[in-house]
């Protein structure tokens, strides 16, 4: 009786494992559609900033945030697609958003500092353009997007500086 016992038991609990890599398996498919399905919203969203329709790239990639919530690129791009569509407040609250989710990626600053240059904010421009530096001071992107806001505060010598190290690591 003992044994029965226990091969019921086994036989129990191996259903119940079946049943519960099923359940798992099913979202996990899930998962894996919505993925594709919110890749594919994120390309139709590039496409439609490729085409100058930043209003569409903004609808699509709503519904792509709701779908994946925690994508930190669908952040990027859509705070490049309220930067065109000249929605500042909301493209900086895009922005930060990626910041608050990847803050070690210099590109998210210079995003932020892009739109900051939208909003007339050079002084914040310059301090994320400095942090973009900061986190990777081989890359000339960074030293570029500081020069011009240099040149546009009129800072000459910084500006130049800047820009002779931007060409210098581009030859490189």
């Amino acid at each position: 009786m003992v044994a029965f016992n226990s091969l019921f038991g086994l036989g129990r609990m191996a259903v119940g494992l079946l049943a519960a890599a099923w359940l798992m398996a099913t979202p996990l498919a899930s998962q894996a559609q919505d993925n594709k399905s919110v890749d594919e919203m994120a390309a139709q969203a590039q496409r439609a900033l490729q085409k100058g329709q930043p209003r569409e790239a903004e609808s699509l990639l709503r519904k792509a945030i709701e779908a994946e919530p925690t994508r930190a690129e669908l952040y990027m791009l859509r705070s490049r697609a309220r930067d065109s569509s000249g929605k500042f407040d909301a493209a900086l609250d895009d922005a930060n958003k990626y910041i608050e989710l990847e803050p070690n990626d210099a590109f998210g600053y210079l995003n932020r500092s892009r739109i900051y240059i939208s909003m007339e904010k050079p002084e914040s421009a310059l301090a994320d353009a400095t942090k973009a530096i900061e986190l990777e001071p081989n890359e000339p992107d960074g030293y570029y997007r500081r020069s011009d806001i240099y040149k546009e505060m009129g800072k000459k010598a910084e500006a130049k500086a800047d820009e002779d190290k931007a060409d210098q690591l581009d030859r490189s």
